[in-house]
């Protein structure tokens, strides 16, 4: 039986913890939870260790972001000898099927990520952004359809393939890297898809966002793009602070324009890490430096 473990990192998310934790439990396929809480300050530690004790539990004494959290889920998952890990996010939950589905689809094709169709709560309508990307047929079926791209609330991954693509990178902390580990794995040979027998919700619906915080993690993208292994680092150096310019256009801000120096700034760290990114088991040893 393929051993599956689910990593769930959280800050502040007692509101869906109940309910994302119960619907692990309630798989058809058993799973274990490794939980690394990014030193909340609602309880939410506090409600695993005392509700949940069969979850790994990792309690921060800071808010390392979602990347490195994440990736000390992989390597424990590497370490304990697990098939598959899934990610996913505090404010998502699974179906009973939701695994079991998925790991159907791994049967055939050389898969990297597979993801179930990332529904709102209501079970009807497709999650935003995850629509944005998905350009499949939603009616369920058991054939994996193939995207350039899919969202980390919802993730399953096979560990062989963990260890080949490696870790997330450390140019992201909490956006982008989703892209990037997208890039990689296609750049590594794994294809990228959607089962759409299985379902995933993420209730996200109701967040709202500040226009600056939305440019700001728009301009993120010029880091993705810089860090994919499969572009010209030279030619998105030139392309990505004219791209910044056009959105501060777009947004009537400044705000893309004041980033462009912070940018640039950290290109030589960039272009290291997408080169690093190009190898086998990029980025696994970091992970030394996140505890």
């Amino acid at each position: 039986m393929n051993r599956v473990l689910v990593i769930i990192v959280t800050y502040n998310g007692m509101r869906w913890l109940e309910r994302c934790l119960s619907s692990v439990v309630s798989s058809t396929v058993p799973a274990d939870i490794y939980l690394f809480d990014n030193a909340s300050d609602d309880g939410s530690a506090d409600f695993v260790e005392k509700r949940c004790p069969s979850v790994k539990l990792v309690r921060s004494n800071e808010n390392i972001g979602f990347s490195k959290a994440n990736n000390l889920g992989f390597e424990y998952a590497v370490k304990e000898g697990y098939d598959y890990v899934y990610l996913l996010n505090q404010d998502a939950w699974v179906m009973p099927d939701t695994f079991e589905n998925l790991l159907r689809g791994f049967r055939g094709g050389n898969w990297g990520i597979l993801s179930p169709a990332q529904m709102r709560p209501d079970l009807k309508t497709p999650d935003k952004r995850f629509n944005r990307h998905f350009h499949g047929t939603l009616e369920p079926t058991d054939e994996v359809q193939p995207v350039r791209f899919v969202m980390a609330a919802h993730w399953m991954i096979p560990v062989r393939c963990l260890k080949e693509t490696g870790f997330f990178s450390p140019a992201f902390t909490h956006y982008g890297e989703d892209n990037n580990y997208c890039d990689r794995m296609r750049f590594h040979g794994f294809g990228i898809g959607v089962v759409t027998s299985a379902v995933g919700i993420h209730d996200r619906q109701t967040r709202k966002m500040s226009k600056e915080r939305r440019i700001y993690l728009n301009c993120q993208y010029s880091k993705v793009r810089l860090s994919d292994p499969g572009s010209s680092f030279c030619i998105q150096s030139v392309l990505q602070p004219m791209r910044q310019c056009v959105m501060a256009l777009r947004w009537f801000s400044t705000l893309p324009i004041k980033i462009i120096p912070e940018l640039i700034g950290e290109y030589p760290s960039l272009r290291r890490w997408r080169e690093e990114s190009r190898s086998k088991g990029a980025f696994i040893s970091i992970t030394d430096d996140n505890k």
